[in-house]
């Protein structure tokens, strides 16, 4: 169900303007990749104010609380089909689609900015609506990225919930000013359509960003992923700039792994 859904998403967004620039650049390495395989045992929606949050189980319920995973910036909840099963042997996995992002859909236009704050407590939402029918108060929060982002808003503001954090490969800076955020779009150019659409990157980009080992595969990926996030990147993006994480980070009382390497 879930491959029928994000491939008809696929499709949708094949639509718009930057899938001619990405076929008449397929010599360049630009490529979209076809929907991930579905290794989660269940799928499910959660109502929130302003659209629903899509959500992926793995594994049974243990004696632990669940593991939830929160993706990066124009990710989805296929980014986490690798480590979820490692995580599954004695406990269950919870994988999120942030808002706007993978089979999440939300009601109308994006908004300009979409804040790490505003994010959290949606997904506090979520948490609290499963606790009651699958039988947790509290979790264990894992996020990479953007995801790490809301998972640090997410335990500074609710303590009670979050047994345990880990944040793998997240630049947690300082606030910027809404002058340095516009600025640095205004170099982000090439990378999305004058409305917001992003546009896919070729694999040598990628390479050379990222030291990505296995770069055409997980750049046609993350093309296809970007896509169907759309137009809430951006507003990510600016929620993420804006806050500022050390000052976010003092609230934090659980006990928090950081992980960080030379090509993470």
């Amino acid at each position: 169900t879930l491959n029928r859904l994000i491939g008809g998403a696929c499709a949708l967004a094949s639509t718009g303007g930057f899938t001619t620039r990405a076929m008449a650049n397929s010599a360049s390495g630009i490529a979209f990749a076809p929907p991930p395989p579905d290794i989660w045992d269940s799928h499910g929606w959660v109502r929130r104010a302003g659209g629903q949050l899509h959500y992926a189980t793995l594994g049974a319920p243990g004696d632990q609380p669940p593991v939830v995973l929160l993706h990066k910036l124009g990710g989805w909840v296929a980014d986490w089909r690798g480590v979820a099963p490692a995580l599954a042997r004695d406990r269950m996995v919870i994988a999120i689609d942030l808002p706007g992002h993978g089979a999440s859909t939300w009601d109308g236009a994006p908004p300009e900015v979409q804040s790490v704050h505003e994010t959290a407590m949606l997904v506090r939402g979520a948490l609290e609506e499963l606790g009651r029918t699958m039988g947790f108060a509290k979790v264990h929060l894992a996020g990479t990225s953007l995801g790490g982002c809301v998972a640090v808003a997410l335990a500074a503001l609710c303590p009670q919930m979050v047994e345990r954090l880990a944040l793998p490969s997240c630049v947690l800076g300082s606030a910027r000013t809404w002058d340095e955020v516009m600025e640095k779009e205004a170099g982000q150019a090439g990378m999305f359509t004058p409305e917001g659409d992003p546009l896919p990157s070729p694999a040598a980009l990628s390479r050379a960003v990222f030291h990505l080992d296995d770069a055409p595969r997980i750049a046609a990926e993350q093309n296809t992923s970007r896509r169907i996030a759309g137009r809430w990147i951006r507003p990510q993006e600016r929620g993420v700039a804006l806050t500022d994480f050390p000052t976010l980070m003092r609230q934090v009382e659980a006990p928090t792994l950081l992980l960080y390497g030379e090509r993470d």
